[in-house]
């Protein structure tokens, strides 16, 4: 009957709710109608007046009351609320007839609407209804039962809260335990009903069946031995009724077969005069044994019988549902144990039985990617515990329910798991969700954290691993998750606040809405991190704080986090990286000689060795921010106009300075790092560097007094182009090489784009003709709808000038006309491009005019000669 009635209705409350649950019911109470449909004066006169012979009914009630009033005048006095009270408690008494119950209810209730409370039993009220609510459940069946039960087990707790007198405490300990047990709160009930078993006459033999299935449900010994003495006592009892007989020694039986005592077991099971019953108690059992032995299929073949058999006990039929689904989950046929463990979970939810049918059935459809459908299984059978402490399956354990779960989670985040790029994250968070009370709170939102975590990190190697043009699709879905992540982790640390793991959790946090670019959340999780003065992990909270304030342009602040590091931390490992983003911060304000200087530093007077990070990030930016300054010194004596060379040069150094110094840094960058991630970029500010060293020699050549002079400088000149276009070759062939993979992304695909013009335009200088047109050709072939085209055409035009071809010079001027008409206006648009197409036209003819007009005087001269 336990095992029947086990399923609590979800829109029940805990057993334990407050008084207010209980108060809400009693006008529920107070307007039940008992079993001759007598109502309350009051409800029955408003029927009556409500009726369709309204006429005849307002006479009638005419006359009654004035009879009442009649009446009234030799009536004896009115009676007390404490005489109220004595009348219903004894009508209480009445244990056979529900009128009785149903009018000590009604005096009850009357007395509620007075909010009369006994002074010396103040919980009577609700003992009253609790008792009434008790009994009318005993004879109902299904979920009205249930409904019953929760009403009489609020009452009844509410009665204990204002006080139960010890004259009714017997059957109050045998109600309230007894609506306990039915709802399945069986750790709540067993006091009570050990002490009904004691107390209560009337309710021994039920309290004693009832404390026996608990204690048949641990399978302990000394719980078995308790099970053995009730069971003993209970069948010594007069007057059984032959049902609850055979009830017992079926009990009985089962204490025999739990105790490992088959024969005895056998023996008592002789004296059960419902055979059928018998029949399914023994074939359950020959059926366990086959299954302890492997011999699923004889197994089946017994339970097929017993499954839809309803005898004496519907466990017998509900053990052999679950206990086929077992056989053919054995057997490896999985559809055959779906069945069978979705038939048990419909047809007896609420059992012992219909839990672990559902555990079993979520595996199973984890197992064959039913995720969807697992996780709504998963998420009943969680349902249904409401106290861990409370929990009792003679199936499963409360430590095999939570393997269960955690099996489940730990496959749903196994990336080795994940098939054609669908993953299950998604589900680990939910069911995660769904934990407590199972698992803590906190653990559960751990697990929750811990599975957005992974699926960011999941995430970040697909989006590493992955096309350039999925990587763009990724992009977004990425930083998303690291957010969701850094939520995750909030809430997990607010639930750790009074721990040692809160700001761990907290850092956490930070580090991943940083990751996913929400700066400005990152930024509050991290203020709140360093306000909690985490002692060791301070230097690296300021430098990662510095560094989120870098990203959000509040320079100034972000130089004070960096420079407080290195001053109240010099020896930390932080103290480097704030070294280094110092110098990130100062070039952002346009400082470049500061920045230049803090890099300087690093590579010079740090114990760092070049295997460190900050070490060769600080030997990229130095060699880039040399090229830069190169250019900018470049450009200085065109700005100053008379300034003193002297003086200038005393004062700064010139441009070949900085690109021999940039030349140096970034030779050394690609030759220690040639996987890194900014080698690419390395390798062509170091041919750009190299390209523009080979100025100075060409400048030079303009003084050079002697041919000898000249053709050194010259040599100088074309050792630094053909040093730069080695560098912009092998450049090149990595680029294409990423390019055919679709993993060059925008900055690759820029410099790819350079390196083919720029090659070209290196060949042409050092006078290798042939190359360089063949360079020109690939360039524009690829890149056909850019201004450089326009250059390449007027670079080929000079090759094939120089190579004495002069019809061909002048078809790539007249080609480079047409490709100018035909060229879009959005090329001219764009910040690739400083002259409009009028003015592209304009340099073509002057080109054009030019060439022929060099051709003419070369004629002229050859015409003379001749």
């Amino acid at each position: 009957m336990a095992e029947e009635t086990n399923k609590q209705p979800e829109s029940e409350a805990d057993p334990q709710s407050s008084a207010m649950a209980a108060e809400a019911e009693v006008t529920e109470a107070g307007a039940s109608v008992s079993e001759d449909g007598s109502r309350a004066l009051p409800q029955r006169l408003l029927q009556f007046f409500s009726s369709r012979w309204k006429l005849v009914g307002i006479a009638a009630s005419v006359l009654v009351l004035l009879t009442i009033y009649l009446m009234s005048g030799s009536s004896e006095p009115e009676k007390t609320p404490q005489e109220i009270l004595a009348e219903s408690l004894e009508l209480l008494e009445d244990r056979e007839d529900p009128k009785s119950w149903t009018i000590a209810q009604d005096l009850a209730y009357s007395l509620k609407k007075q909010e009369y409370q006994d002074p010396d039993f103040p919980g009577a009220l609700y003992y009253i209804f609790g008792v009434v609510a008790f009994r009318n459940a005993e004879e109902l069946t299904g979920e009205s039962q249930d409904h019953q039960y929760l009403i009489a087990s609020r009452y009844l707790k509410e009665a204990e809260r204002r006080a139960i007198i010890q004259k009714y405490r017997p059957e109050w300990c045998f109600a309230y335990g007894s609506s306990l047990y039915q709802l399945g709160s069986t750790k709540l009930s067993r006091p009570l009903l050990e002490e009904a078993a004691e107390t209560w006459p009337h309710g021994k033999l039920k309290a004693s069946m009832m404390l026996t299935d608990i204690y048949l449900d641990h399978k302990a010994d000394a719980e078995l031995q308790n099970a053995f003495k009730l069971n003993s006592a209970a069948l010594q009892s007069d007057n059984l009724n032959p049902v609850t007989q055979d009830r017992l020694y079926l009990q009985r039986a089962q204490i025999m077969l739990a105790q490992g005592k088959n024969d005895l077991a056998e023996e008592v099971l002789t004296k059960v005069q419902e055979r059928d019953s018998v029949n399914q108690v023994t074939l359950v059992f020959q059926a366990q044994t086959l299954m302890a032995e492997g011999k699923y299929q004889e197994a089946l073949t017994i339970l097929a019988p017993l499954k839809d058999n309803l005898g004496l006990d519907r466990k017998f039929s509900r053990q052999a549902s679950y206990l086929m689904g077992l056989c053919a989950e054995s057997l490896n046929d999985e559809e055959a144990a779906i069945g069978f463990y979705e038939q048990t979970t419909h047809r007896y939810a609420g059992t012992h039985e219909g839990l672990a049918a559902y555990l079993h059935l979520a595996e199973l459809l984890r197992k064959n990617g039913r995720t969807e459908e697992a996780l709504i299984a998963y998420r009943t059978a969680l349902r249904s515990v409401s106290s861990p402490e409370d929990f009792r399956n003679r199936w499963i354990s409360l430590e095999g329910f939570r393997k269960y779960a955690l099996d489940a989670w730990n496959d749903w985040v196994d990336e080795e798991k994940i098939k054609n790029g669908v993953t299950c994250f998604s589900a680990a968070i939910q069911l995660s969700e769904y934990l407590p009370p199972l698992l803590p709170e906190v653990q559960a939102r751990e697990l929750a954290a811990n599975a957005n975590r992974r699926w960011a990190e999941y995430l970040e190697r697909s989006y590493e691993q992955t096309t350039v043009s999925e990587r763009e699709r990724l992009k977004h879905e990425l930083q998303d998750h690291w957010i969701q992540s850094g939520k995750a982790y909030y809430e997990l640390a607010r639930h750790l606040k009074t721990t040692d793991r809160y700001g761990e959790i907290l850092s956490i946090s930070a580090e991943h809405f940083q990751k996913g670019q929400d700066y400005e959340t990152a930024l509050k999780v991290l203020t709140r991190f360093i306000n909690i003065n985490p002692d060791k992990k301070m230097p690296q909270a300021l430098v990662r704080r510095g560094e989120i304030l870098l990203e959000l342009d509040q320079l100034d602040e972000a130089i004070s986090h960096f420079e407080r590091v290195m001053t109240n931390y010099p020896t930390d490992v932080a103290a480097f990286q704030a070294k280094y983003l110092l110098g990130v911060a100062h070039l952002e304000q346009d400082q470049l000689e500061q920045a230049q200087g803090v890099w300087k530093d690093i590579l010079e007077n740090s114990n760092l060795t070049p295997q460190a990070k900050q070490w060769s990030d600080s030997l990229f930016a130095l060699g880039k921010l040399n090229f830069h300054l190169g250019k900018i010194a470049g450009q200085k004596p065109q700005a100053a106009g008379g300034t003193a060379q002297g003086e200038k040069s005393t004062a700064q150094p010139g441009p070949y300075f900085y690109f021999e110094e940039s030349t140096r840094r970034l030779r050394e960058y690609v030759n220690r790092y040639p996987e890194s991630e900014k080698v690419h970029e390395a390798r062509f500010l170091l041919a750009r560097a190299l390209q523009n060293l080979a100025d100075e020699p060409l400048q030079e050549m303009k003084t050079a007094r002697t041919e000898n002079a000249r053709q050194e400088l010259q040599r100088k000149q074309y050792r630094f182009l053909n040093m730069a276009i080695e560098q912009l070759q092998s450049l090149n062939r990595d680029l294409r090489r990423l390019e055919s993979q679709d993993r060059l992304d925008p900055l690759g695909k820029r410099l790819l784009k350079s390196t083919c013009f720029g090659k070209a335009h290196l060949l042409y200088m050092t006078g290798e003709y042939e190359d360089a047109i063949k360079s020109y050709h690939d360039a524009v072939n690829r890149y056909p709808q850019c201004t450089e085209v326009l250059i390449a055409y007027m670079k080929m035009s000079g090759c094939y000038e120089s190579l004495g071809k002069k019809n061909e010079a002048k078809s790539m001027l007249e080609q480079a006309k047409i490709i100018l008409k035909q060229m879009p206006d959005k090329v001219f648009d764009s910040r690739d491009s400083n002259l409009g197409r009028e003015e592209w036209n304009r340099w073509l003819d002057w080109s054009r005019e030019l060439r022929y007009s060099n051709q003419q005087a070369t004629t002229a001269k050859t015409g003379n000669g001749a």
